[in-house]
């Protein structure tokens, strides 16, 4: 299987092209650019698919079989035929409503966009003040007596109650 030189040559230059159209601030651009990288590489793959001849399905035993073309790289294409026509008429409907909320259709550069290098990280809004640590309380790291004692085990208290006594 060869492919033709002039062929590769032809889907190199337009993928260059496209490459550079998709980088410019239009949006009309852009979709000149989007056709043009679908249509280098639906040469690309139709120079990749074999050389035209016979129809593509002959038999596996036949003479033919051997030049003809690949029918899967054409359904291949063909899909990307269908897939890209779809893509451009979004991208032109976008650029219809782009003109006429704006009466053009270049893209600017968003005014939020350029503040965000200069940002600092409390400007942000997904930032969250630290909270503070909790006081530690009087009594220590685990609070005051519940009993209003010095101490939560006091001896005397466990030996009024063993006597029926009342605390004292």
């Amino acid at each position: 299987m060869t492919t033709s030189i002039g062929m590769l040559v032809i889907a190199s230059v337009l993928f260059g092209c496209g490459v550079y159209l998709v980088m410019e601030r239009s949006i009309l651009k852009a979709l000149l650019g989007l056709l043009l990288l679908t249509n280098s590489v639906n040469l690309l793959l139709l120079g990749m698919g074999g050389r035209s001849g016979g129809p593509p399905i002959v038999g596996r035993t036949s003479e033919a079989h051997s030049s003809m073309a690949d029918p899967l790289v054409q359904a291949l294409i063909l899909t990307a035929i269908v897939i890209s026509m779809g893509l451009s008429a979004f991208v032109i409907a976008l650029i219809y409503r782009s003109f006429t909320l704006q009466t053009r259709e270049d893209v600017d550069d968003d005014a939020e966009d350029k503040k965000l290098p200069r940002r600092t990280r409390a400007e942000a809004p997904d930032y969250e003040l630290p909270r503070p640590a909790p006081p530690t309380p009087p009594g220590g790291r685990h609070g005051p007596p519940v009993d209003g004692s010095d101490t939560d085990f006091d001896q005397t208290d466990f030996g009024n109650r063993d006597q029926g006594g009342d605390r004292g």
